[in-house]
């Protein structure tokens, strides 16, 4: 992100480039989120599997990945806060990169605790609960890459932003949906190991507030998209 963006006389011209500048920022805070959940993915089934090992490494990943994301964000906030006066969307551009970071805390919450879970005490997962966290974290990585979509496509026509937002209120609904049902499911398999049950349902409750960290983010995204 270059400091000589404040150069350029003309006030358009410079918001142009500041928010390109942005847009490429956000963009690689979104690829890093979505190889975060990922990594989870694949974390869930190692734990299902009883590869301890392999579990441990994940979650090293996981984390990895979201230290990333908050110091880009960091540096990305200063950006725009230093670039403030020639932009239209400020508040909105600040929101989006604490959005992302909170995602990426709750994805790193989740991977804690299905580390946490990862015991010799703790057997396999029943067939439709792990359908439902895996079918989940899918659904999640599905909404980062339609926002990475979106946020890509920003300049295009305002259709097509308003047809993947549409896409990704409904892939939202399909996590509440899960989130309910595995909600059922854990307490019908987990009501006698308390410690179990409350991991998974955090670690649920993890994925669902990100699928909602996302469906804001793409609000956002689209009311940029609305008002250029």
């Amino acid at each position: 992100m270059a400091d000589e963006i404040i150069r350029y006389s003309e006030s358009g011209e410079q918001e142009s480039i500041a928010e390109t500048n942005i847009v490429e920022q956000l963009n690689i805070m979104l690829r890093d989120l979505e190889e975060c959940f990922r990594e989870l993915l694949f974390m869930v089934k190692d734990l299902d599997e009883g590869r301890a090992v392999a579990v441990d490494k994940r979650y090293g990943r996981v984390k990895s990945i979201k230290d990333n994301i908050e110091n880009t964000s960091i540096n990305l906030m200063d950006y725009v806060i230093k670039v403030s006066p020639i932009l239209t969307f400020k508040d909105i551009y600040l929101y989006l990169v604490q959005d992302i970071v909170r995602a990426a805390e709750h994805a790193e919450a989740a991977a804690y605790r299905n580390l946490l879970l990862n015991t010799k005490e703790f057997e396999r997962l029943p067939d439709r609960l792990y359908a439902e966290l895996d079918e989940t974290v899918r659904k999640i990585i599905d909404m980062v890459s339609k926002v990475r979509t979106m946020l890509e496509k920003i300049r295009a026509n305002q259709k097509y932003i308003r047809e993947l937002y549409i896409e990704l209120l409904k892939v939202e609904n399909a996590v509440d949906e899960y989130y309910r049902e595995s909600g059922l499911e854990i307490i019908k398999h987990y009501s006698k190991d308390v410690g179990a049950l409350i991991l998974l349902k955090e670690l649920f409750d993890k994925l669902e507030d990100s699928a909602d960290i996302m469906k804001r983010v793409g609000t956002y995204i689209r009311f940029i998209s609305i008002h250029r």
